[in-house]
């Protein structure tokens, strides 16, 4: 049985055990319903991925729309159809049980946030694991650079279509306390484009459709963001959140995602995946 009390969670699982737990190790407690939190701090230096899994008749575009969309959606691994094993990025994983919370799209409409997909999951199904922001952060603190994220924000800036799917990008944004730490996040976001890269945007966020900066629409910790100070440098990353917003752009007709902060754990080390 799933426990739901993320509380309880949190209480048994120190954050510094779930640093260093083995990527197997946090999908086995997953798995068996020990864990159905968010999970960005876990498998200290491991990359996590987002989801997407699309039946095959529309695999072809969106692996088009990701091709399109590099910053939002840089591909890590893609199943064949019908196996739930993803064999390049963790090859003993498990897609329909192995992340911590799902959400699943029909018509665009989310008609379930589940923490297991085995009931949706047919022979016909294409999972993409998708680069994530989670794998810069661990760099980004490993370097000293002072920052903190505030959330993941829908923006007015349209990704480029591709077939059925279309929509606007979803970014998630960080203050940095000085233009050295601003810099520097982009010299180490630079070298990792499985992880969405640089920033797509720096500066006001009204000018990309960010109305509010004090309440993310998409993912945020609920904790109250504190004032923004004078001196801090906004800048907004490409988020992997983005196929979710297109799937209700584009009214796609199956879709499964991953719930925002809630990824999959690949067996790869993020510098595995960077630019040397």
């Amino acid at each position: 049985m799933i426990n739901t009390d993320n509380t309880m969670n949190k209480q048994s699982l120190s954050e510094s055990k779930l640093a260093d737990m083995t990527p197997h190790e946090f999908r086995e407690i997953v798995r068996h319903g020990e864990w159905s939190d968010v999970n960005t701090n876990v498998c200290q230096g491991r990359a996590q991925a987002n989801l997407v899994i699309v039946p095959k008749s529309l695999a072809f575009e969106f692996l088009l729309f990701c091709h399109r969309n590099p910053n939002p959606c840089p591909v890590i691994d893609v199943t064949e159809p019908g196996d739930y094993h993803p064999r390049f990025s963790a090859p003993d994983a498990d897609i329909r049980t192995d992340l911590p919370k799902y959400r699943v799209f029909k018509n665009g409409v989310i008609i379930d946030e589940p923490f297991d997909i085995i009931q949706y999951w047919d022979e016909d199904s294409v999972a993409f694991l998708l680069g994530c922001g989670t794998n810069f952060d661990w760099s980004l603190r490993a370097a000293n650079v002072q920052y903190r994220y505030i959330g993941d924000y829908t923006t007015n800036i349209e990704c480029v279509p591709a077939g059925n799917f279309h929509g606007c990008m979803v970014v998630s944004t960080r203050l940095f306390k000085s233009s050295h730490d601003a810099v520097r996040a982009i010299q180490i976001t630079s070298r990792n484009l499985a992880a969405h890269g640089p920033p797509i945007y720096i500066g006001n966020p009204n000018d990309i459709g960010i109305k509010d900066l004090y309440h993310p629409d998409m993912f945020s910790f609920n904790e109250p963001i504190q004032p923004i100070e004078p001196n801090e440098i906004i800048m907004s990353w490409a988020c992997g959140v983005t196929p979710q917003t297109v799937a209700q752009s584009s009214k796609t007709p199956f879709m499964i995602s991953h719930y925002p902060g809630h990824m999959f754990v690949t067996d790869k080390l993020s510098e595995e995946l960077a630019i040397l």
